[in-house]
């Protein structure tokens, strides 16, 4: 079987060492929580500490247990994702309550608008119970078994797939209908991204580390100079995500200082750009000038001249602590939930429509829960002139709608549908190369889990799963030679 489970029996046991530690850091984190009042800043971070040492264990077990899988599973790459937000958010909250120990970080910080403290303490509460939820039902169903890409087919095939849907989604942006393909033009970009992180991801020639692994991350250079261009850092950090999912999994000391280069790259230079390339080009930002990359990196650059490389830094540091902050979206959420009480499911109403291709029904409505809640803060005149989308969380998306047993039931749904889906994608991956491809798209979704509207976040799968069945029987019908040969259902 080419996307086989692993045994994980005596394996599934956490490390005595990694649990210890786990379990010390967490056990501070919650005298702290329960010292402090949730108005002081301790509490929060004290929530945030039990959150690190629950993801932070899980992560490194699974990790491990991964190694030597092509392609991590759903829930591994979630924890390690919510991990790093959660140690954002909390060297992001002590730096501001320590002003003056951080220096030009604190004081940036206290400079930008802050939601009390004690509804970021109920976020990120609520946060946790739908991270355990999740997590708890996704292991009752994986069972002893887990669900990783485990065998990897031939580098030939995977490059003619990332020749096709890469030209095809290239072409399709160049020549400005890009935005019109909708979901097909997002499947054909991640099959693309997918088939190099593949390449890195495997034991192969392009492996991560092989001589050839150069090849395959100069692949990414097309798809990164896109994600520039979009102004948005996370669409980078996906372009980037193939290579740095092998380096956290596999971890060497050259590697380690390939991270320590990325993140410098992304303080002096990502979050720059990223503002900069908005102030330039976004309308919502009152920039209109169409400038390029070479324009705004220049303005980088001067930036640097002007500014210095450490007060860059100390902007990039105050601005990734701000917007990597969970605990603030979360708690604006918490604060308008006591407010005004329970909505309902106001923001689930186009779920009924929302699987209707656009194409059978071109006047569909769109759905844009972002831009809706931009105007329920009043920075807009309605949803459909608003030119930004704000963020609600789905954890408190859903308890602002349902409270606390929406948080649990709506979760524990959400562990049960994408576990349903990646398991059918491993099993249409046994004959077919784009389930394969596309494991890295769901991939790629469970990075933006907590923060994704819950109209997409149930859709969202249930489309994918479509489209792929769709895409894999086109392919095995108009060019069979691509497909790959059954594997036996065992790791190798």
């Amino acid at each position: 079987m080419n996307s086989s489970v692993h045994s994980m029996r005596q394996a599934r046991r956490i490390p005595p060492a990694l649990g210890w530690a786990g379990g010390v850091w967490g056990l501070i984190g919650l005298s702290l929580a329960l010292l402090y009042r949730p108005s002081e800043w301790q509490a929060t971070v004290g929530v945030l500490m039990v959150f690190q040492g629950f993801c932070g264990v899980l992560t490194w077990h699974r990790f491990r247990l991964t190694r030597d899988a092509v392609l991590p599973d759903f829930l591994t790459v979630m924890l390690f994702i919510l991990f790093i937000t959660k140690t954002v958010s909390t060297l992001g909250l002590i730096a501001r309550a320590n002003a003056e120990t951080f220096g030009e970080v604190g004081r940036l910080l206290l400079t930008r608008e802050s939601v009390p403290l004690e509804y970021q303490f109920q976020a990120e509460l609520v946060f946790l119970l739908a991270a355990v939820v999740f997590t708890g039902v996704w292991r009752a169903l994986e069972g002893r078994r887990l669900r990783g890409l485990w065998h990897q087919p031939s580098s030939k095939t995977v490059w003619a797939v990332y020749g096709l849907s890469g030209v095809g989604y290239l072409v399709s942006v160049y020549a400005g209908f890009g935005a019109s393909a909708g979901l097909t033009g997002e499947l054909l970009y991640s099959f693309a991204i997918g088939g190099i992180a593949v390449l890195l991801g495997g034991r192969g020639p392009y492996a991560m580390g092989s001589r050839k692994s150069w090849l395959a991350m100069a692949g990414l250079i097309p798809f990164l100079v896109l994600a520039l261009r979009s102004g948005m850092k996370g669409e980078v950090v996906l372009v980037m995500l193939p290579i740095l999912l092998p380096i956290f999994r596999r971890m060497t000391a050259v590697r380690f200082v390939f991270l320590g280069a990325f993140m410098l790259f992304v303080l002096l230079f990502l979050f720059p750009f990223s503002e900069a390339w908005r102030h330039a080009n976004w309308a919502g930002f009152h920039g209109y000038e169409n400038a390029g990359i070479p324009v705004v990196a220049s303005r980088v650059f001067d930036q640097w001249a002007h500014d210095g490389l450490l007060e860059t830094a100390a902007q990039s540091l105050a601005s990734w602590a701000t917007r990597g902050s969970s605990a603030e979206a979360g708690g604006l959420v918490m604060q308008l939930a006591e407010r005004d009480g329970f909505i309902g499911p106001v923001l689930l109403g186009g779920l009924a429509t929302i699987f209707v291709p656009r194409i059978l029904w071109p006047d569909k409505p769109r759905y844009m829960p972002g831009a809706w809640f931009t105007w329920y803060l009043g920075q807009a005149s309605s949803p459909g002139t608003a030119t930004t989308a704000t963020a609600m969380m789905l954890p408190t998306e859903l308890y602002w709608m349902f409270g606390l047993l929406g948080v649990v039931l709506g979760m524990a749904f959400l562990a049960v549908l994408y576990f349903l889906v990646w398991e059918r994608l491993l099993r249409l991956s046994q004959t077919g190369l784009i389930p394969r491809l596309a494991l890295f798209a769901l991939l790629a979704r469970s990075a933006g889990m907590e923060e994704v509207h819950t109209i997409y976040a149930v859709s969202a799968p249930v489309i994918l799963l479509i489209y792929v069945i769709v895409f894999d029987w086109l392919q095995k019908l108009l060019m069979p030679g691509l497909s790959v040969r059954p594997m036996p259902n065992a790791r190798p």
